[in-house]
């Protein structure tokens, strides 16, 4: 019997469950595998894997992340490389025969100087850190290593809303045939804002969304499924319901739900037709032949270094078509029941407040209202103070962002949920193989190792995404170094 025809009776248990088939689930789901561990089960609540998500950087610890999970997954990873940030081919200075400058993703100041450079040849990264950088669609990671695992271990439209203690396993139960609905923690769900006021029908998030209600057990209407599992494996992103339950009714119940940021992104894509005479300024001062580059003020009085500046991200698309996102401290209720002319009208504000020059002003006021978006961003915290671990309880433990979900401004989403995803494997394939997983002591003890080893590295990397922006080059080249040069591999073999 199969692992498909086996999960059909009732009384069947899985080694382990894994909510969650995102790129960090499915990773988790990977290692377990490389290391003989096949009785498990993938849940997701989407209805099918469809084309979502944006651009995700996979930085050096991500790939020596993925490559100790496995190297397959490593090498396709690597090989979906995107060249992102390349010149726009039909530009003129695009098509010479000049030989190919270094490439660099700059961040500048008013006046076009370089304050901060983000190199992007792969051998800068792989010179600099000893592995290189990936760039791919956050689908395009997702099916790739979707691939990698046999089919009838994932299983989409399985949307968990219980879980409950049996004897030596949990219980899962899911309903079946939900319609989707969008995450409003989620930064990668960017939300587009109607042209007026009264057409908003997707009200800004806070703690009493959709996803979050129980369910009455005596209304349902809906199918269900249960799966039961030695351990459960939370990979379900930062609303995560295994989070709201194991935080419900605790000392930590207040971090049940994301906390806002006290940041939030503005933009529009794509605005098509901007003036010959802005484009020119805007090359000739700013992008200097890139495709990419970040304003912000870099003065700052010395008694004011923790200021939280606005910055503007500029991208160069198709001729005389230009994007921008623009990350700025907001309180939540400033993107509340606006439109989009009124969300325009808060960008030029606050780009005015923070002294940008005239030509970013004029080059907002151009945006599409059909194309312009809006996103808080929110964060899980890794220094909650709490007497019990804060990533587990009994049998469940935290992955990725429904342990320490955060903004991106860091690039560090990802790579450290593959960072998580090759601890946790390793150290649940080793308890697995010594018989553990009936050993709620020793189940805690593995737990307890996953967290002492990586909420430590969570809290510098949060503490640099919501204090970076006033960071000296110098300053982020020592975070760097500290971040990519780490031997994940070695410190996970330590634990085991």
């Amino acid at each position: 019997m199969n692992i498909e025809q086996n999960s059909q009776r009732s009384d069947w248990i899985y080694d382990v469950l894994i909510v969650g088939a995102g790129p960090v689930g499915l990773a988790t789901a990977i290692g377990l595998r490389q290391r003989g561990i096949e009785n498990i089960l993938v849940i997701d609540r989407t209805h099918d894997f469809r084309r979502v998500g944006q651009i995700v950087d996979i930085l050096p610890n991500g790939l020596k992340a993925l490559k100790y999970i496995d190297l397959q997954a490593y090498e396709q990873v690597k090989a979906a490389e995107l060249n992102l940030l390349a010149p726009p081919t039909d530009r003129a200075d695009a098509k010479t025969d000049k030989p190919p400058q270094q490439r660099a993703w700059h961040q500048k100041n008013f006046q076009g100087k370089i304050t901060r450079s983000i190199p992007l040849e792969i051998t800068t990264w792989c010179d600099l850190y000893g592995e290189g950088r990936a760039s791919l669609q956050w689908f395009d990671l997702q099916t790739i290593l979707r691939n990698l695992l046999p089919s009838e271990i994932v299983r989409v439209n399985h949307r968990c809303i219980e879980m409950s203690q049996r004897n030596d396993c949990l219980q899962i139960n899911c309903i079946t045939d939900r319609a989707a609905n969008p995450n409003p923690f989620a930064h990668w769900e960017m939300q587009p804002v109607s042209s007026s006021a009264a057409d908003l029908t997707s009200p800004m998030p806070n703690t009493s969304v959709e996803n979050t209600e129980p369910i009455d057990s005596a209304k349902r209407t809906l199918p269900e499924r249960q799966f039961r599992a030695k351990l459960v494996v939370a990979a379900d992103g930062i609303n995560s319901t295994l989070r709201q339950s194991i935080y419900q009714n605790s000392e930590l119940s207040e971090w049940a739900t994301p906390d806002y940021s006290g940041f939030s992104a503005i933009g529009c894509l794509e605005i098509e037709n901007v003036p010959e005479s802005m484009i020119q300024e805007l090359e000739r001062k700013y992008f200097q032949g890139a495709r990419m580059v970040t304003l912000a003020d870099d003065i700052v009085a010395a008694e004011s270094q923790a200021v939280e500046r606005p910055r503007l991200r500029l991208i160069r698309r198709a001729e005389n078509t230009i994007g921008y996102l623009l990350h700025t401290p907001l309180s939540l209720d400033s993107l509340e029941n606006k439109s989009s002319a009124e969300i325009v009208e808060l960008a030029v504000d606050i780009l005015k407040t923070a002294n940008f020059p005239q030509i970013f002003h004029s080059l907002i006021q151009l945006s599409n209202s059909d194309k312009l978006i809006y996103r808080p961003y929110y964060i899980h915290p890794a220094n909650i103070p709490a007497s019990q671990p804060i990533w587990s309880s009994g049998r469940v433990v935290l992955v990725g962002d429904a342990a320490h979900g955060m903004p991106p401004f860091t690039a560090q989403g990802a790579n450290q949920g593959f960072e998580d995803a090759a601890t946790i494997s390793a150290l649940i394939a080793k308890a697995i193989d010594n018989n553990l997983g009936d050993d709620d002591q020793s189940i805690a003890d593995l737990f307890g190792k996953y967290e002492r080893l990586r909420r430590p590295v969570l809290l510098e990397v949060q503490a640099a995404t919501m204090k970076s922006h006033s960071w000296s080059q110098a300053d982020w080249d020592i975070y760097n170094d500290r971040i990519y040069r780490r031997d994940l591999g070695r410190l996970i073999d330590d634990l085991l």
